[in-house]
């Protein structure tokens, strides 16, 4: 079982009790940026709980208790080598984490447990109390449960106050003096070897001479005169038996002793020579050295995806939001006092803008009842609700009324009914803007006049913003690009990792309860006239607020700014979003720094100064909100919801509302977004066919709404034919109740959210 990075990142927090920003990169070691608050792991590949949670709560005691101090400028610790500092530390930072957390003890023993029965320190082949006092400490602290670690008294001295320091101070103190010692002993290694080495070429050449004397004098005295004249004699029956007292003499004088002493100073010097290797380079710590380079080498993914951490900026709402005035303003010179129209048009025009200006008076008459409906049906709703929640107690008071039946009846106190008050909502609606918005869009605004209208009758302050890509020239003195797009810098303060929002994205205030009514009137006549003119072609648009792309995802981003607000000014309890959409955004991209190629050494520097955009893959990303994270999923949908998920983190009382208009692709909705609210496809299509909509509820939107457009562009009008027969006359019919029953849809639904 593969280990959640995620949920580990979330463990890393809780062990910090802060909001740490934890990164899982493709790095070689962990980090820690103390100023930007980021712990940075390298992506493991453990299976074991134990390991990982210890290699997490060991980097973040680093994290906790390690300062960003660098030591080497100070004098009195300059010579200190890194290797004597790290170890000494690592024994106190995890020391203070078992402390801190006494759970965490379990997870160090068996972490290393596992870790050295696998061999990572390496010295599986090694005699451990030949190994330099570095080494030997460092094992002492990490997997001394599992050895037979040998100390002196001095050695010891200094193991207890390894154990008892509490700062990073003695911890330097302390480096200093195990450095210090761990010098005298590899120099009292040297000497000794040295003097063994003198000692047994001196025994070497001594023990030649006597031989070679002895052999000589022997050689003398057993020469007879008939060897002297060249004459040699048999060995008589007695010298073959060993008898002869000569060649017993020589065999004894030529074995042994000396030889045996000469094997023992052999093999003390060869272990003085181990020893002595084993101490040769005395600033570095070979057990740490291995057991880092283990860790890289079989702990760290190399073939893990490099994740990069984005993050959801902070815009300049001043930027980003085209305001009621203004856009009223603008459409008030095009629709009405006609400043942009030539000369031979404006007859037609005038006469095509006062017939629609005569529809959408006809609109709000016949609307007026529908509305009054929803709002009596919301106070009905609203009025259960709390008679639901009401709650009655006894008071303690006796009541005198029914005190005569005190003998039949222990019910004689008097009660009082609590009725709980409702909570302050408000409305936030995100209309999308886009060219494929062009069919419905008329219809579309009809129902959100509705939603408006009955949030005015029942007092709900709301926002309506329409969200395009295309709306520069909405807003004065704004210096445009070859492409028309200002630059995103006007929107958000360049900063690595930060989603970018280019500088075309708008969020245009189309209607806001902060309105006067008449005011309010007026520019719903002028957002009628704008929808009717792009859907029908009979008249001419106003061109600075045409339709564009869908950047659904900058959308979202904006929301959480706008609906914090909305909050603030008007002092809500509970907020509602909805996002009309008819398709997905497209993808998005981020803030990154840029480099300067240096020629000298042939390679890329990062430059602070420069950033660039890089677009975004979802597969590969984890988007960050304060110090929370969410993944990024594995395709441009999957990033929306996240993206979504991740304002919403930030907006504990909002509720988010998804109103999809679908004209073809349903199976591709269903996959995207509603394969875990039904068992199967055609479950979907059976209650679509059955309500008119697709309704439902995910983790992300708190309710789905998905509808037709064919349904939405459905008449809620009586529309017979001269002549027509009682069948035609009854299908019309229908299909204006058919109509009616959806275009109420959106509004309907939404009280019933809020009742």
């Amino acid at each position: 079982m593969t280990v959640n990075i995620e949920i580990k990142g979330n463990l890393a927090k809780l062990l910090a009790t802060e909001n740490l920003l934890i990164e899982h990169k493709n790095v070689e070691t962990a980090s820690f940026d103390v100023e930007r608050r980021v712990l940075t792991l390298p992506q493991w590949k453990i299976d074991s709980e134990h390991v990982y949670d210890m290699l997490v709560a060991h980097e973040v005691g680093h994290a906790l208790h390690t300062p960003n101090r660098n030591y080497k400028l100070e004098d009195k610790y300059k010579d200190i080598p890194h290797d004597y500092v790290n170890v000494v530390e690592d024994a106190r930072i995890e020391k203070l984490m078992k402390q801190r957390f006494a759970g965490l003890n379990k997870d160090f023993y068996k972490g290393y447990e596992e870790l050295h029965s696998i061999n990572f320190f390496e010295v599986d082949d090694t005699e451990i109390n030949d190994l330099k006092l570095i080494d030997r400490v460092n094992l002492y602290f990490k997997i001394g449960a599992y050895l037979c670690i040998d100390f002196n008294d001095e050695e010891n001295q200094l193991i207890t106050e390894i154990t008892q320091a509490n700062t990073f101070d003695e911890v330097l103190d302390l480096s200093l003096k195990l450095f210090k010692l761990g010098k005298d002993q590899k120099e009292s290694i040297d000497t000794m070897l040295s003097a063994k080495l003198v000692s047994n070429e001196k025994g070497a050449i001594n023990g030649m001479s006597v031989n070679m004397s002895l052999d000589n004098s022997q050689d003398d005295s057993n020469k007879t005169d008939d060897e002297e004249n060249g004459q040699v004699q048999t060995p008589s029956n007695g010298a073959e038996n060993g008898e002869d007292s000569n060649v017993s003499s020589k065999s004894q004088l030529e074995t042994p002793v000396e030889d045996k002493s000469e094997d023992e100073i052999d093999d003390e010097t060869l272990a003085l020579q181990d020893k002595a290797g084993n101490h040769n380079n005395i600033e570095t710590s070979d057990t740490q050295k291995s057991f880092d380079g283990n860790v890289q080498s079989k702990l760290n993914d190399d073939e893990a995806r490099e994740t990069n951490y984005v993050t959801v900026p902070e815009l300049n709402l001043a930027s980003v939001v085209v305001e009621f005035d203004l856009i009223r303003d603008k459409l008030n010179r095009h629709f009405i006092t006609k400043n942009d129209i030539s000369e031979n048009h404006v007859d037609y025009f005038t006469k095509c803008v006062d017939a629609e200006i005569k529809r959408y008076v006809e609109h709000k008459n016949k609307s007026r009842k529908d509305v009054n409906n929803l709002v009596k049906e919301f106070e009905m709703k609203k009025s259960a609700d709390s008679y639901s929640r009401q709650a009655t107690s006894r008071t303690g008071m006796l009541d005198m009324n029914k005190l005569h039946t005190y003998k039949y009846n222990e019910d004689i106190f008097k009660k009082v009914t609590t009725i709980p008050e409702g909570k302050n909502h408000g409305l936030v609606f995100l209309l999308d803007w886009s060219g494929s918005m062009h069919y419905q869009l008329n219809d579309t605004v009809k129902q959100l006049f509705n939603l408006v209208w009955f949030c005015r009758k029942v007092s709900i302050p709301f926002e309506v913003y329409a969200f395009t890509n295309d709306s520069y020239r909405l807003k004065p003195n704004y210096k445009q690009d070859h492409y028309g797009y200002d630059n995103h810098k006007l929107h958000q303060t360049e900063k690595h990792g930060d989603l970018l929002v280019e500088g075309g994205f708008r969020m245009v205030q189309i209607l806001t309860s902060s309105a006067r009514s008449k005011e309010l009137d007026e520019m719903m006549k002028l957002l009628w006239l704008q929808t009717h003119a792009i859907s029908s072609h009979d008249f001419t648009p106003e061109c600075d607020f045409r339709l564009s792309g869908t950047p659904l995802n900058e959308a979202i981003i904006a929301s959480g700014q706008i609906i914090k607000r909305l909050i603030k000014r008007e002092k809500l309890q509970k907020c509602h979003c909805v996002i009309l959409t008819d398709g997905e955004g497209f993808h998005s991209s981020y803030v990154e720094y840029g480099s300067n190629w240096d020629n000298e050494n042939h390679t890329r520097i990062v430059d602070k100064t420069k950033f660039c955009g890089r677009n975004v893959y979802p597969s590969e990303t984890v988007i960050r909100k304060g110090a929370r994270t969410f993944t990024g999923g594995h395709n441009e949908s999957e990033f929306t919801c996240s993206l979504l998920n991740a304002v919403k983190s930030d907006l504990p009382n909002t509720q988010f509302l998804g109103i999809r208009i679908l004209e073809r692709d349903y199976y591709g909705f269903y996959m995207r977004y509603a394969r875990k609210a039904f068992d199967s496809f055609e479950e979907m299509k059976k209650q679509n066919k059955k309500n008119g909509l697709i309704d439902f509820t995910t983790d992300t939107f708190d309710h789905w709404f998905c509808l037709s457009g064919n349904k939405l562009r459905a008449s809620d009008e009586l529309e017979v034919k001269e002549g027509a027969v009682k069948r035609d006359i009854s299908t019309a019919f229908k299909r204006m109740n058919r109509g009616k029953k959806t275009n109420r849809v959106m509004v309907k639904q939404f009280i019933n959210q809020i009742a």
